[in-house]
């Protein structure tokens, strides 16, 4: 198991929302959460093509926010950590482990929030980190998105401990940054569109290692995560 001891705290994260059942499933960024001196706002990407996207697709607010054009300053923090259980629980070491963080592991609140996604069970909301001007070295545990949409692999072919090829897709008809995860030469699915162009930015100068960490969900939607470092090395790009 790969335990992560150190997480760069993020300038930014990005809320995300899932359409529901019966809609496309799709998600989308909605908003951002930005850190400055201390100070953390919210506010919704309402100009967005990606929100107005949303919005067709039933998104109203985020229940703590309920205006959408109004920027907030108050209590953002302490809303979005309701998400998570409390640093002074019991087994909070074991949820650490299950997001491959190190028990003593050096992380804040902000980070902790888009390194775990802080999802809940049933309101579509996550958070994510788009890995904006990262420090190197860098260690990731990141998803795979899309798994359910790939046809020539299934879950019985994939193992922890597998090494993990990223590949860029410029000619990708939904995304020009899109960014490809393969295994044993197979694909099984991709970066999520939010990191994609730090992927973009770190396959054109450095090296990344990175195998299939964990695997669990339910066998209709199996989850895959990838543990993966990127290093200082230099490395050429690899497009499809």
């Amino acid at each position: 198991m790969n335990l992560i001891k150190h997480v760069t705290d993020p300038d930014r994260l990005l809320l995300v929302w899932q359409a529901p059942e019966g809609k496309s499933r799709a998600r989308f960024v909605v908003g951002e959460l930005c850190q400055h001196e201390g100070q953390i706002v919210f506010r919704y990407l309402s100009d967005t093509a990606e929100f107005k996207k949303a919005c067709a697709e039933g998104f109203v607010c985020y229940p703590a926010f309920r205006k959408t054009g109004q920027e907030y300053t108050q209590g953002v923090l302490d809303s979005f950590l309701r998400r998570l259980p409390p640093r002074k629980r019991g087994d909070f070491a074991k949820y650490l482990e299950q997001w491959r963080l190190a028990p003593h592991v050096e992380i804040s609140d902000f980070a902790l929030l888009g390194h775990t996604g802080a999802k809940l069970p049933n309101d579509g909301f996550s958070l994510i980190n788009p890995f904006d001007q990262i420090e190197l070295p860098h260690e990731f545990y990141i998803e795979v998105a899309g798994f359910r949409h790939q046809k020539n692999i299934c879950i019985a072919d994939i193992s922890v401990g597998m090494n993990a090829l990223f590949i860029v897709e410029p000619d990708n008809e939904f995304n020009r940054d899109a960014v490809r995860i393969e295994v044993a030469g197979k694909i099984i699915g991709y970066v999520s569109n939010p990191q994609c162009k730090a992927f973009n930015s770190w396959l054109g100068l450095y090296s990344i290692n990175a195998s299939v960490e964990r695997i669990n969900g339910t066998s209709e939607r199996p989850l895959i995560y990838i543990y993966g470092r990127v290093d200082l090395e230099q490395h050429c790009k690899a497009v499809a």
